[in-house]
C-alpha cells in the first residue's frame, strides 16, 4: 500500500503544535523547581470523611485524585447524598525564598444520588512539602463546596511502585 508524504506531515504537524501546548505548564514547573520529586502516583491521606485517596501528579503540571466510589452516597437516606467525579487540576512547584513547596488546586463535579443532576463542584487548594528524602508529603488544604470553605490536610502517605517482586514472577 503506498501512503503520500503529504498524509504523513499533517499529523506529525499535529501531534508538534497540539504537544507543544503542553509547554509553558511543563517549563514553569520546572522553572520554579530544580526536581519534580512529587510527579507520580501517590497514597493521600485527607482529613475528609472519606479516606485516602489517589493522587497522581504529572510532570506536565497536571494532577488526578480519586477517592473510594459513591462514599458520599447513602440510599437509605431521603436525599442520598451526591456522587462525585475523578479529581482533575493543575500543580506547581514553588521555591519562596529558599522554601520549597507544592501547590495546586483539583476541582470534582458532583450530582444528586437521587436525581443524577449537577450540584456544587467541590474545588481543593493544597500547599505540602515534600520529606527530605522525597517518600512522603505533608501540608493544608482547604475545600470549598457550595460557599463554604473546610480546612483540611494532606499526608502522602506511600508512593505507589512497581511490585518487582511480582512482575518477576510473571511470564508471557
Amino acid at each position: 500500500m503506498h501512503v503520500s508524504k503529504k498524509f504523513l506531515v499533517v499529523p506529525a504537524l499535529l501531534v508538534a503544535v497540539a504537544g507543544g501546548a503542553a509547554l509553558p505548564v511543563l517549563r514553569r514547573a520546572q522553572a520554579d523547581s530544580p526536581t519534580l520529586d512529587i510527579v507520580g502516583a501517590w497514597e493521600v491521606t485527607a482529613q475528609a470523611p472519606y479516606a485516602p485517596h489517589l493522587f497522581t501528579f504529572n510532570a506536565d503540571g497536571t494532577m488526578l485524585s480519586a477517592n473510594p466510589t459513591d462514599v458520599q452516597v447513602n440510599p437509605s437516606a431521603p436525599h442520598g447524598g451526591t456522587n462525585d467525579s475523578l479529581g482533575m487540576g493543575t500543580w506547581q512547584a514553588v521555591n519562596d525564598q529558599g522554601t520549597r513547596y507544592v501547590e495546586g488546586t483539583f476541582e470534582e463535579l458532583n450530582a444528586t444520588a437521587d436525581t443524577h443532576q449537577p450540584t456544587d463542584t467541590l474545588s481543593v487548594s493544597f500547599k505540602v512539602k515534600l520529606s527530605a528524602d522525597n517518600s512522603t508529603f505533608d501540608g493544608p488544604a482547604v475545600a470549598n463546596i457550595g460557599g463554604q470553605s473546610i480546612g483540611s490536610h494532606l499526608t502522602g502517605t506511600r508512593r505507589i511502585s512497581i511490585d518487582q517482586a511480582a512482575v518477576d514472577s510473571l511470564q508471557f
